[in-house]
């Protein structure tokens, strides 16, 4: 889980925060709805990163 929400992060925040920088810079628009999709990746990468890997317990007896 800790994986997948880091590599959803950091998706989001190159597609729509590379585009959102993009366009601002050029352009000097402010798209609300890149920019909010860039915040969200961000705060998923920031929550991937910080949360802790479930790890499963070896529930095999014969290898003890």
């Amino acid at each position: 889980m800790k994986y997948l929400l880091t590599s959803i992060g950091i998706s989001m925040t190159i597609i729509f925060g590379g585009g959102f920088l993009i366009r601002f810079v050029r352009d000097s628009d402010f798209y609300i709805a890149e920019f909010v999709g860039g915040i969200i990746g961000i705060i998923i990468l920031i929550i991937g990163k910080f949360s802790k890997g479930t790890a499963k317990p070896d529930s095999n007896t014969f290898l003890k």
